[in-house]
């Protein structure tokens, strides 16, 4: 930890020695008493905008854009932070959504972070982080919301980009390309990707202790993976009043890993079972995705919109695992092959309608969401309880009124909006069935202020839904580990946050934005383990059975230094209060958390660009009953641009100083406690390239209003 804090500090005063060196170079140089030059202005947009329900941060403001990909900047962000395993968080929690261009994409519902991680930054021009969502957005799933907005816009002519990159020791590599084409009254945009990965071989260790017996094991695992996606827009403009829209996509994922484990079982300190099994586990999905918008203009009234708008979404995925055991218990079965085949479809309506009466902005529709979860489930050897075909059917019906105004010199923005939701539930084989119907009226109120130009400050409160996902629901029990059984819960509940916040900002030459938030949720759906004395395993499955709150506080500053030099932090401070019931015992897991990302970077001449950065993260709750170690990282970066900046090329060098990370989850059930950990590749090196061209014009027009299911828990 020392070495990696003094290494950066180093860094950060090596740059700051190299500015002092080209001021005083500058200041040797003899000026004439009198000339007539040129003036270049080299106006820079600010780093962060405010907004009345969030920010923006401009990516290309930002020089560490050129040598980072999309996940990677999103240490930077306002709000944002990655957890050890590289999933984003949004205050803390994965309770959000991800939009490109205000549409919700399939890809990154699901499978986000390698999506990500090969977008580099220098194609995205801004990233909306809506900390407060009105009430336009579908009241579930959305604690907040970050939405990516492509740095290429629409217009007559056409520009391109194309990148590549590589991370190793655990051969990552990515490649994708960007392509907007305008020509007169159509237009164009297509994006797509792809990425290919082999792991190699790492090592973990499960060890679970009770009040009689004591289990170790320890294990290997690797694996490989491929995925890709495609999606193409476009737009055409009848005429002046009306614009269509369609939207075509597609996207896929497999992945394949191999385990060895070996468990070791004790009983009053006697070896009774020592087993070694062999996991290999096949995983496929594939999506497929469509929409269309119309919108309609009116003569007499400009501000009036009128949009139409459905959307048609659907995935499958299937998981196929097969175990072999030995020298296990002769009254268990010596293999065990799992097949778990999910499909997911969804058709969306909508209708919406904007409106400015006098000095007030009027926005209303109604929406309909008609979702379909279905899984077909099998184990062999056979067993009723793990074999059944699962059908989930969930229908929401939606109205929303959201308005904008000014009063006393105070901008307003509030709504409600109205959800009915009717969710059935039916087992095939058992000829269970579980219905739930439920009303929400959902409220959501934004207050802001901004005075002498750089100075603004919000408040609002929000309340949201977080609907269960069919992974929440599936009721198949994952058995490849003889002593622990994974399963879902098809009778869980939707469950209401309630969020507080107050955001202070000043935006000039210094960048810095405060967040107060506390939010809280009721039987909320976390994961709870019980140990089962009767056969010494450990089931995990979710349940409504915990309350959850958060008060924290965001922060972010960013000071250049010099025109060259810039440093930055990003960072939270928060106390997680967690308490629910497991097995009708009380169970507490109150922490306070914090997460801090330091950033230095130092622009040379002749478009040269090096980076150094810091982070710092403390343990963090994982569920009512688990929490995760604590972690540090660093990273050093250079790029380089030729070519009027057309093409980029940069390098990376992640953690240094550790080749591997102990990654630590430590489990307090009330009658066993559990330590798991794996040891992942922690150092790794790296490059992109990335290389734009082409040219446009005319800026493209797109429907003002689309459809966003903003709805489902990640």
């Amino acid at each position: 930890m020392k070495t990696k804090i003094i290494s950066a500090l180093f860094f950060i005063l090596l740059l700051s020695h190299l500015n002092a060196q080209e001021k005083v170079k500058d200041s040797l140089v003899p000026k004439p008493e009198t000339s007539i030059q040129e003036v270049v202005i080299n106006g820079k947009k600010p780093l962060i905008k405010t907004k009345i329900d969030g920010l923006v941060y401009n990516v290309q403001s930002d020089p560490e854009s050129k040598s980072k990909n999309l996940l990677e900047m999103m240490r930077k962000m306002p709000y944002l932070s990655l957890d050890a395993n590289e999933n984003i968080l949004f205050k803390g929690n994965t309770n959000f959504k991800i939009l490109i261009n205000g549409k919700e994409t399939q890809l990154l519902t699901n499978n986000p972070k390698d999506v990500l991680k090969s977008i580099p930054a220098s194609t995205i021009r801004n990233i909306e982080i809506i900390t407060n969502p009105s009430s336009k957005y579908d009241a579930e799933g959305a604690s907040g919301i970050i939405n990516i907005i492509t740095a290429n816009k629409m217009s007559d002519g056409y520009n391109a980009s194309v990148n590549f990159g590589s991370r190793f020791p655990k051969q990552e590599h990515n490649a994708g390309f960007s392509l907007n084409i305008k020509q007169n009254k159509l237009g164009i945009s297509a994006y797509g990707g792809g990425f290919l990965k082999n792991n190699p071989e790492i090592g973990y260790q499960n060890s679970q202790q009770t009040a009689s017996n004591d289990l170790k094991q320890y294990g290997r695992t690797s694996g490989k993976g491929n995925g890709g996606y495609f999606n193409v827009n476009a737009s055409y403009e009848i005429d002046s009043l009306n614009l269509l829209n369609v939207q075509l996509g597609a996207n896929f994922a497999n992945n394949r890993s191999k385990d060895f484990l070996n468990s070791n079982f004790s009983q009053q300190n006697i070896l009774t079972e020592d087993i070694n099994s062999i996991n290999n586990s096949d995983s496929n999905g594939k999506g497929f995705e469509a929409s269309a918008n119309y919108q309609i203009g009116f003569r007499n009234d400009k501000s009036q919109l009128l949009t139409f708008s459905y959307r048609f979404n659907n995935y499958d995925y299937a998981v196929n695992s097969m175990t072999d055991f030995q020298n296990r218990m002769t009254n268990s079965a010596s293999n065990i092959n799992q097949n778990n085949d999910n499909q997911n479809s969804e058709n969306t309506f909508q209708i919406d309608f904007v409106k400015n009466i006098r000095k007030v902005y009027l926005e209303t529709g109604l929406k309909a969401i008609l979702r379909k979860n279905g899984s077909q489930y099998t184990s062999v050897p056979e067993n009723l309880l793990n074999s059944d075909e699962f059908l989930n059917q969930q229908n929401i019906y939606g109205a929303y009124v959201t308005t904008k105004f000014s009063l006393f010199g105070w901008n307003f923005q509030t709504g409600l909006r109205l959800e009915s939701t009717d969710t059935n539930v039916n087992f095939t084989s058992t000829n269970t069935k579980v219905d739930q119907n439920y009303f929400n009226l959902i409220p959501n109120i934004s207050v802001g202020k901004n005075w002498k130009e750089h100075h603004g400050i919000n408040f609002g409160f929000s309340q949201r839904i977080k609907r269960p996902g069919i992974i929440r629901l599936n009721p198949f029990v994952n058995q490849s580990n003889p002593y622990f059984q994974i399963s879902g819960n098809p009778y869980l509940k939707p469950v209401v946050n309630n969020d507080l916040m107050a955001n202070y900002s000043y935006n000039n030459k210094i960048s810095l934005n405060l967040g107060l938030g506390y939010s809280f949720s009721n039987k909320i759906d976390l994961k709870v383990s019980t140990y089962d004395p009767a056969t010494n395993i450990t089931k995990t499955t979710y349940e409504n059975s915990s309350s959850v709150s958060r008060l924290g506080l965001d922060y972010n500053l960013n000071y250049p230094v010099t025109k060259k030099f810039t440093v930055s932090v990003n960072g939270n401070s928060a106390y997680f209060f967690i308490n629910g019931k497991v097995n009708e015992v009380e169970t507490q897991n109150n922490l306070f958390t914090y997460y801090i990302y330091f950033s230095a970077n130092y622009q040379f001449e002749n478009n040269w660009n090096v980076g150094s950065n810091l982070e710092i993260n403390s343990r963090m709750p994982a569920s009512l009953q688990s929490t995760t170690n604590a972690f540090t990282g660093s990273s050093f970066s250079f790029s380089k641009s030729i070519l009027d900046n057309q093409l980029s090329f940069s390098a990376y060098i992640n953690n240094p100083f550790n080749q591997f990370r102990k990654a630590v989850t430590e489990t307090n059930g009330t009658a066993f406690y559990q330590n798991n950990y794996v040891r992942d590749y922690y150092r790794s090196f790296g490059f992109n390239i990335t290389y734009k061209f082409g040219k446009l014009r005319d800026e493209f027009k797109e429907t003002k209003r689309k459809i966003q299911n903003n709805d489902l828990a990640n």
